[in-house]
């Protein structure tokens, strides 16, 4: 007779391993390669290729769609901020077009300034009490300055506005600084500035020669506050040359009793004459070795600036693309009302993948855009715009096409152990919660021993027949109403055995709609094995 103790030790031998849940949160650390990969930060990415990081979760990209033609690569945008109103134009082909109000997509609008011989411009937009204004230079061209109706190339002779005491055909950039037009001379060490509330009369100078221990001419202006906000006390003049290094000055004017010399600092080489942005009252500047905070460069060695980098968590690849991207400039894009910045990273050869990195303003956490081919870009009336080298100006983020052509996202989560490093696991199923608001394609995958490895995407979910983009849409069919998000869930098998994993999800966008779909969270049940070889 077999005892009441036999019978459970081999009921016990024959259940076998139990499988256990493990959930993991949306990873709004972002997409982060900098990091020990058998120790990952939970709640990253080992990838994140289009979708961003919100603080709630990880949203999918909307699309692209073309918004202009010029005629030739777009290599600079510009948005005039009037006061009631604003304007866009784009330098492409020797010109400056128009861009406020495109009728057709496919015609190249007329140019308002024709004969340039660059058409990479910066530009400032600066209000006086004769107006509003936007002054566009190049380094090459006699500075361009429109006043809402009217461009006008100026120099000592031209009317209504002349500028005398320089030759604006060597002005590349220019920024205001309390209340003063400031411009670079190209390839000098000159500062040209102008007269108080001004956008004429007679430039005065400021030289920074003995400035700059290693050489090199000044790249650009920016204006930086130790704290948010414009107050005077607290605003210096930062100028950064070409080598990498950053000169900081504080006062009214360079002729003025307050003015001072505050000092020089290295930052590493700076990628462009408009690759800088301001981040409340701080300066990031795009660098070879990261973007890079002005503040902490104040204070810290060349050599540990990246370890206060923006970038920091993407450290590798920025490097790696700032080593073979740096023949054309790259722009820093702010876009305040989507909460994200993007970091233009123009294609220089055919090698170069199209690709730009993105960034969440609020927490500073990355992903990477593919397929968007950026060469330049302007926020205008609260909606982004971006020039690329086949001549076209796009509307960024609408609807669920790039160009017309599906695109990927691809989500890996950081490497876990599943709770027992060492041991050997099965991952049986897996299931992800989506907020959304219309249907789409998923597929959940995982990768296994630090080799990330997506399978081939499932195909692109139809369009739902009451698309509603619009100008696409159908009158009487298309719904325009916000259509509100609901929780959606999706399960998988998965079958995959090993000690560490990369838990993966897929989604195919092929859609008219601008995608609004959410990853809250994903879960999946492992199967615990014996210690692994």
């Amino acid at each position: 007779m077999v005892s009441r103790r036999m019978q459970i030790a081999a009921g016990r031998r024959q259940s076998g391993p139990v499988a256990r849940p493990v959930s993991m949160p949306a990873p709004t650390g972002g997409w982060v390669t900098a990091q020990n990969l058998a120790a990952s930060k939970d709640g990253t990415c080992t990838v994140l290729t289009n979708a961003y990081a919100t603080t709630t979760g990880i949203r999918v990209r909307g699309g692209n769609l073309k918004y202009a033609t010029m005629s030739g690569p777009v290599e600079s945008m510009m948005n005039y901020v009037g006061a009631v109103s604003q304007q866009m134009f784009a330098g492409a082909g020797g010109n400056i077009y128009p861009l406020t109000s495109v009728i057709d997509p496919d015609v190249i609008p007329t140019p308002s300034v024709t004969g340039q011989t660059s058409n990479y411009y910066a530009r400032a937009n600066f209000a006086t009490t004769g107006g509003y204004y936007m002054y566009a230079v190049n380094g090459t061209d006699r500075a361009q300055l429109y006043d809402g109706t009217t461009w006008q190339a100026v120099d000592a002779a031209s009317t209504p506005i002349a500028v005398s005491g320089a030759t604006t055909e060597e002005w590349s950039h220019v920024n205001v600084y309390r209340n003063r037009l400031y411009f670079v001379r190209l390839n000098q060490l000159v500062i040209d500035y102008l007269p108080v509330d001004s956008v004429g009369g007679v430039a005065q100078q400021l030289s920074l020669s003995g400035i700059f221990l290693k050489g090199g001419s000044v790249l650009f202006t920016a204006t930086w506050s130790s704290e948010s906000g414009s107050s005077a006390l607290n605003d210096y003049l930062v100028v950064v040359s070409t080598m990498g290094e950053a000169a900081i000055f504080q006062g009214s004017f360079p002729s003025g009793t307050d003015w001072q010399y505050v000092g020089v600092y290295e930052i590493s080489k700076p990628m462009g004459v408009n690759a800088w942005m301001k981040a409340g009252g701080d300066i990031i500047i795009a660098t070879e070795r990261g973007a890079v905070p002005v503040s902490a460069a104040r204070y810290k060695d060349p050599a540990a600036l990246s370890l206060d980098a923006v970038s920091r968590s993407i450290e590798p690849n920025w490097t790696k693309e700032a080593r073979v991207r740096s023949s054309l400039p790259w722009e820093l894009l702010k876009w305040d009302s989507k909460g994200l910045f993007y970091v233009v990273m123009p294609t220089t050869s055919t090698a170069n993948a199209s690709m730009n990195f993105t960034g969440n303003l609020q927490t500073g956490a990355w992903s990477l855009y593919t397929g968007w081919a950026m060469r330049c870009g302007s926020i205008h009336n609260e909606q982004m715009y971006f020039g690329c080298d086949d001549g076209t100006v796009r509307t960024a983020e609408v609807g669920g096409y790039d160009m017309g052509m599906p695109y990927n996202v691809n989500i890996g989560f950081s490497w876990s152990h599943m709770g027992n490093p060492g041991f050997t696991k099965t991952i049986r199923q897996a299931k992800a919660e989506f907020l959304t608001a219309y249907p789409f394609s998923v597929q959940i995958s995982a990768s296994v021993g630090y080799f990330t490895s997506f399978p081939s995407p499932p195909p692109v979910l139809i369009d739902p027949a009451n698309s509603s983009l619009w100008d696409v849409g159908e009158f009487d069919v298309a719904i325009w109403d916000s259509i509100p998000a609901t929780k959606s869930t999706r399960m998988q098998s998965i079958g995959a055995t090993g000690d560490v994993f990369s838990l993966q999800i897929q989604i195919p966008v092929g859609t008219v709609n601008t995608p609004d779909a959410e990853i809250m969270i994903l879960h999946a049940t492992v199967e615990q094995g014996a210690f692994g070889v």
